[in-house]
């Protein structure tokens, strides 16, 4: 994740898949909001690809919402939904 003064870009999350369904990228996504918050950068950003429906599915449930989709953002031929949350919410 990168920070800025107004908010930060997560670039990658990856939990190994047997590792999931556990709460490690649960404490992980705790940890890097956590930190943005000491940095005093209220909005997270996030992409992730259009068909990973876990990965929509994981993002809303810690209060993440849609914010647009970037047509080709993978390599040029797949999308990408665009996420944020404001941490100061």
């Amino acid at each position: 994740m990168s920070c800025a003064d107004a908010e930060a870009h997560l670039k990658l999350l990856a939990v190994k898949p047997a590792y999931r369904r556990r709460g490690v990228g649960r404490r992980l996504m705790g940890w890097l909001e956590d930190s943005a918050l000491v940095a005093g950068t209220p909005m997270i950003y996030l992409e992730l690809r259009a068909n990973n429906k876990c990965a929509l599915a994981f993002y809303e449930k810690l209060g993440y919402r849609k914010t647009g989709v970037v047509p080709g953002y993978y390599s040029g031929h797949e999308s990408a939904i665009r996420m944020g949350r404001d941490l100061w919410a």
